[in-house]
């Protein structure tokens, strides 16, 4: 008969091993709330958010009043995070000198730390002369500004006379090119169409608009498996080797430099394998293009790898990013997601590499931005409180306990959604809940009715808000029709802010969206009010229910 007490820990031990939907019951967080908000406003308040949502908001999620949602606010997972009791305490300690803080030094060992040892400056304080670090206030911005010094130093090594494209490129890549580039509407040139290509596994809108705003074509290039919507692949977010190495063969000199996103946010928040990014570095290499990350997601990629990836089962979080970041020349990051911060982004250079190598001038032209639009390079437009947090941030990301209760949670919400029988996108990503319009509206969803967005709409009367990642967003409006995206997307996000919201909240979100599931074809279309042609048009658009 075996050792009571060792009976007892095996029955507790098997608890822990059941299914993550079970096993949650038993299983507590690995963190305890140390704080709490109330609520200024009530579930039961349907006709205050009716007014609010048709009156002032125009049925767009983004110009809500976030202080009048009773339930979970799943619009983003950027900034949105409930900061640990750590950060809070290093936010204290901050030093607000205006050049060469604490907090400046504290992130940059830290940077290093996480990223490993190529990101660490080899040698002394340098500000512009290759530094590695460059700070700005959020991703978006430093997307902003890497574009902007990355358009100037390909215009001064001199456009290139504009010419077609080459006929031995894929017929289908080389129709979607063609097809994007009549798209862009950039400015600063007289080129009667952009010459620049910018591939990725698939960028965000954000950073789609800031290259065609430096008149460069953002490209796609999602894996088979992604559009073929293979449930069972487990890395949907990877690249398309074969289009690009089509692409390098045949267009090198048209390609500045190479994306992958971790996790591909627009692709349904999916993950992207080691061996694509290892596959995806040898190409460039053999190519002599630089490779960087879109890299807000890191950990929670480094967490799929580990989990579902041959040859990574046991391995540490930190060590398969190490092992993510040796394969890049650079990457651009906001600390709103994986850093765990409020605000914060970085643009990263590995100090040798394709990149430097060809835009040696990079790191000084970029300080200068940064002294002329967000101040001294060593705050970049934070206090200098905010980059303690992010240091501590970056600390606590790539904990194994967090990682496993951060995305169970979110695969737990998606797993309620399935069982509900709403239609999202699988596997569950780490971040987000994507919910397919085209397959919750029984097919194709009309282009020009954006029942996403009369979904989103329904769901801030019912206390929650999500956000449209579809139709809308990602298409455009030629003056006549809509162009949907390609490939076509036609989601709605719920991002799930780090540490905030617990299962019961979640699944209150869950409810609401069933109920709009099972009456679907009492879901109207919308009429766009204002701002169809607008770029970036989903944050300022304004709509009417149609009927």
């Amino acid at each position: 008969m075996p050792n009571p007490i060792d009976y007892f820990i095996s029955l507790f031990r098997g608890q822990l091993d059941l299914p993550s939907e079970l096993s949650a019951y038993y299983r507590p967080r690995p963190y305890r709330n140390s704080a709490v908000r109330f609520r200024g406003c009530s579930i039961a308040d349907f006709e205050e958010r009716r007014r609010i949502l048709v009156d002032e908001a125009g049925l767009n999620a983004f110009l809500f009043r976030a202080d009048k949602i009773p339930g979970c606010d799943l619009l983003s997972d950027s900034g949105t995070t409930t900061m640990t009791s750590e950060q809070w305490a290093a936010m204290l300690l901050g030093d607000e000198a205006y050049g060469s803080n604490e907090g400046y030094f504290d992130l940059k060992e830290q940077v290093g730390a996480t990223f490993g040892p190529a990101w660490r400056q080899k040698s002394g304080l340098r500000v512009g002369d290759r530094e590695p670090l460059f700070i700005f206030h959020q991703g978006r911005a430093a997307e902003n500004a890497f574009f902007s010094v990355l358009s100037r130093e390909l215009k001064q090594k001199g456009l290139p006379a504009p010419k077609p494209l080459s006929g031995d490129l894929l017929p289908e890549l080389r129709s979607r090119i063609e097809r994007r580039a009549k798209t862009v509407k950039g400015h600063g040139t007289a080129s009667p169409q952009p010459f620049f290509i910018v591939p990725s596994n698939s960028h965000f809108d954000t950073t789609e608009g800031n290259i065609e705003d430096k008149f460069m074509v953002p490209l796609n290039l999602p894996c088979r498996e992604h559009l073929a919507n293979d449930e069972t692949f487990p890395f949907r977010g990877n690249m398309d080797l074969d289009e690009l190495e089509n692409l390098l063969e045949n267009e090198r000199e048209r390609v500045p430099l190479v994306y992958i996103t971790i996790t591909n946010n627009t692709g349904g928040g999916q993950p992207v394998s080691m061996e694509n990014i290892k596959r995806v570095r040898e190409i460039t290499r053999r190519h002599k293009v630089p490779f960087f990350f879109d890299a807000c997601r890191f950990a929670e990629n480094a967490w799929f790898v580990q989990q579902k990836e041959e040859g990574y089962a046991g391995r540490r979080v930190e060590d398969i990013v190490r092992e993510m970041f040796a394969h890049a020349d650079g990457f651009h990051i906001s600390f709103k997601k994986d850093g765990l911060g409020n605000i914060g982004g970085a643009i990263c250079l590995r100090e040798e590499s394709f990149f430097t190598e060809k835009f040696p001038h990079f790191a000084n032209e970029i300080t200068d931005y940064q002294i002329m639009t967000e101040g001294h390079p060593t705050y970049g437009g934070l206090a200098g409180r905010d980059l303690k947090a992010l240091a501590e941030g970056l600390r606590t990301v790539t904990r194994q306990e967090y990682l496993d209760y951060r995305i169970a949670q979110v695969q737990r919400f998606g797993g309620r959604l399935a069982a509900l029988g709403i239609p999202v996108v699988h596997p569950i990503g780490g971040h987000a809940i994507y919910i397919d319009i085209d397959k919750f509206f029984d097919g194709a969803a009309r282009d020009d009715e954006f029942k996403g967005i009369a979904f989103t709409s329904l769901m801030l009367i019912a206390g929650h808000r999500v956000c449209e990642l579809g139709l809308y967003a990602f298409g455009s409006f030629d003056g006549e029709k809509e162009i949907p995206p390609e490939p076509r997307v036609n989601n709605v996000r719920a991002a799930v802010p780090r540490l905030a919201y617990e299962d019961q909240d979640l699944f209150a979100a869950a409810e609401a969206m069933k109920l709009l599931y099972d009456h679907r074809d009492r879901i109207p279309g919308v009429r766009v009010e204002y701002g169809r042609d607008l770029k970036l048009r989903h944050f300022k658009s304004r709509f009417s229910f149609l009927g």
